[in-house]
């Protein structure tokens, strides 16, 4: 099986779809930044038999015959895993903003927020504590940008026992998503109305839904 592997991930990344639809390597290194690597099988801090970039092998902590199957792996094939872990949230991304106009790094930054903390919070949720609610899908669906963008910068804490504590690896990890999102609507701004047109390198596309 470990021999396998490389070409079973080989044939499974032939079914990514174009850019427009399909989960890039930069947003599969990005948000490998954020999950941190481990070549072989490992329980998760939930006691799940993991490896990887965070790829779920199963519910419940490995076994002598997870490590026999999967071995170890390099990065270059836990990223490919990553990768195709990406594409579920990628697609819960665009159902949430059919129809919006964006580019690669708009949807970078969306897809590595929905992959940390569920798709979920892209729709409506409600205002807690100091946070007010919020709903990033919307915004970027009707061209509200940076309000979008500044809206994924409350979720960088938790709440326990009712109060909430924010957390550096999360501040991090949501100024980052920030940015990267921030330059991908200077771009569409630059670009205006040649984004869709076949004409501006293919920095624009929307979506109509799945």
């Amino acid at each position: 099986m470990r021999r396998l592997l490389p070409l079973i991930l080989g044939f499974a990344l032939l079914w990514v779809p174009a850019q427009a639809e399909a989960v890039t390597m930069t947003t599969t290194g990005f948000v490998a930044e954020f999950e941190g690597f481990v070549p072989c099988p490992y329980a998760d801090p939930a006691g799940h038999a993991t490896i990887g970039y965070g790829h779920l092998l199963h519910y419940g902590p490995p076994t002598r015959a997870d490590r026999r199957k999967w071995g170890c792996l390099t990065k270059r094939e836990a990223l490919a895993l990553l990768r195709l872990d990406l594409r579920e949230t990628e697609k819960e991304v665009f159902s949430r903003i059919s129809g919006a106009k964006v580019n690669a790094p708009i949807i970078t930054a969306l897809t590595s927020f929905a992959f940390n903390l569920g798709a979920g919070y892209l729709d409506f949720v409600a205002r807690r504590g100091s946070r007010p609610a919020t709903n990033i899908g919307r915004a970027v669906r009707v061209g509200k940008y940076m309000r979008a963008a500044r809206q994924m910068l409350y979720f960088d804490g938790i709440i326990v026992g009712g109060k909430r504590y924010e957390l550096e690896g999360l501040q991090i990890r949501r100024r980052k998503e920030y940015r990267v999102m921030v330059s991908g609507i200077r771009q569409l701004r630059r670009c205006g109305d040649t984004c869709n047109d076949g004409s501006g390198g293919g920095l624009g596309f929307s979506r109509t839904g799945q």
